[in-house]
């Protein structure tokens, strides 16, 4: 299990990685209307709604330990960090894997 810790409004903030149901349910509890499927996020409707209270309200579903104080105390340079982390722990094994997946995928199809 890959994990890193970040600074974040003061706090020790330690990044873990989520498994597969963890990270669906996260994303469920983020955009409702995608039920955890992650090809249903409406990306236009999030950017309408951006702002600071979209960060006090989604950041704290990702990362229990932060509060609205936090992120209200935090820099911007502190949040791109912990997000970048964030991704870094659970995806960096997927972006490892297409490349390969692809080449595997092409092998298998008929060429013309």
């Amino acid at each position: 299990m890959r994990n890193k810790t970040v600074e974040f409004a003061g706090k020790k903030i330690r990044v873990e990685e989520k498994r597969i149901g963890e990270l669906e349910k996260i994303i469920a509890d983020l955009f409702p209307e995608s039920k955890g499927n992650i090809q249903k996020v409406d990306l236009g409707k999030l950017l309408e709604q951006a702002g600071f209270d979209l960060l006090y309200k989604k950041l704290p579903i990702i990362f229990p330990d932060i509060t609205k104080d936090d992120v209200k105390n935090a820099y911007m340079s502190e949040l791109e960090q912990l997000i970048e982390v964030f991704i870094d722990v659970n995806f960096t094994g997927l972006k490892r894997l297409i490349k390969p997946l692809m080449s595997l995928i092409q092998a298998g199809l008929p060429q013309k």
